[in-house]
Order: C-alpha cells, then sequence, then structure tokens
C-alpha cells in the first residue's frame, strides 16, 4: 500500500475488507458520528414542529391586522423551514449510517495533505498494520480534542437553554406592548438560539464520535 493517507484508506475501502481492526474502528465511529446528529438534531426538530405548531394556533386565534398576528405567523414560518431543514439533514445523515462505506469513502476525497504530519502518519501506519489499538499519537490527538470539545458541548447547551429561556422573555413582552427594542431583542436573541443549535449539535458529535473528526480535521 502506498504511504499516502488517501490512498492507503481508499485501498481499504476498494477492496471490501471487514477483516480491519483500525479500519472498522473508523468506520464505526463515522457511524456514531452521523447518529449522534440524528438523535441530536431529531430533538431539535421535534422541539420546532411543536413550537410551528403552537405559532400557528395562535395565528389563527388572533386578531386579524395586529403585531401578535404577524409574530405569531413569523414563528410559525421560520420554526417550520428551519424544522424542514433538519429534517433533510436528518435523511442525509440515515443514509450514511445505513450506507457507510459509501460515505465514508466521499469523505476520504475530502482529505488533502495539509494538517499534522506525524498525526497523518500514526493512521496510515496504523491502518496498514490493521491493529486494533489506536497508536498513542492518535490517541493523544483524540484526548486533547475531547478536553475542548465535549466541555464545549456542555457549555453550548446551557448557553442554548439560557437564551432560549431570554428569548421567551423578550417576544412575550412584545407581544404584551409591541416595541421596536423588545423586537429587536427578540429577533436577536432567536438568531443566538439558531446559532447555538448548531453549535451544540456539531460539539456533541466531536465529543461523542472524536476518531473520525481527529482523521479528517488534524
Amino acid at each position: 500500500m502506498d504511504d499516502n493517507l488517501q490512498d492507503t484508506l481508499n485501498d481499504l475501502l476498494r477492496s471490501g475488507t471487514e477483516s480491519n481492526p483500525a479500519l472498522n474502528a473508523l468506520l464505526a465511529d463515522y457511524v456514531r458520528y452521523h447518529v449522534v446528529f440524528i438523535v441530536v438534531a431529531g430533538l431539535f426538530l421535534i422541539g420546532l414542529a411543536a413550537l410551528s405548531a403552537f405559532s400557528w394556533l395562535k395565528y389563527r386565534g388572533a386578531e386579524k391586522a395586529t403585531a401578535q398576528r404577524r409574530t405569531y405567523l413569523g414563528f410559525g414560518i421560520v420554526s417550520l423551514l428551519v424544522a424542514l431543514m433538519l429534517a433533510l439533514l436528518i435523511a442525509a445523515n440515515v443514509s450514511s449510517v445505513l450506507d457507510p462505506r459509501q460515505g465514508f469513502a466521499g469523505a476520504v476525497g475530502l482529505l488533502s495533505g495539509a494538517g499534522d504530519a506525524e498525526l497523518r502518519q500514526a493512521f496510515t501506519i496504523w491502518l496498514q498494520s490493521g491493529a486494533a489499538e489506536v497508536p498513542p499519537t492518535v490517541q493523544a490527538a483524540i484526548d486533547e480534542r475531547l478536553a475542548w470539545q465535549a466541555p464545549k458541548a456542555g457549555i453550548c447547551t446551557l448557553l442554548l437553554a439560557a437564551f432560549a429561556v431570554l428569548s421567551f422573555f423578550c417576544w412575550r413582552a412584545f407581544l404584551r406592548k409591541p416595541r421596536a427594542l423588545s423586537l429587536l431583542a427578540g429577533l436577536l436573541t432567536a438568531l443566538g438560539c439558531l446559532l447555538l443549535m448548531l453549535m451544540v449539535i456539531g460539539n456533541t458529535q466531536g465529543a461523542f464520535a472524536p476518531l473520525a473528526l481527529t482523521l479528517f480535521y488534524n
């Protein structure tokens, strides 16, 4: 096999081997990465669908040509659109779980010669040897990733909860007495919730599936 990491991975995947513990570990971690996305994004999808349904019900019951009615309409549309986006992404991740070798092969094509040369060499030697034990160099990189990514996932989750509560009170204040300041605060906190939602998903994936991320982002 070629010493190049990308060529080594392509050779193993093309061979169809299932008896290489190193490759199997990478594929299992790759599957876990997508399963975590499906679970976490699925929870957000349920919450957004519930918010959309609630907003539509309130929209139908609100008086016409009022700020309250327009606000509920906006929430209904935006939450539905974000939920649909998550549904599409979940479907794409499901396909990777059902056929991980094809999805992993596509991801291998994104590897370049850049990155930590020592780490790439460690991955290459490990894959060529087919050993079950993760090399110390790779394990050290995983531990380093987990040292910041796992806490970051927790912090982002707490921030998301805080922003969600803050956004709730901002919008409640606006619905009670529409003002430009409360509208701006509501929009900013809602945008913050959306960004934090994406950060929670990404960092949770990294915390539960660090091996594949260490391979692709070294």
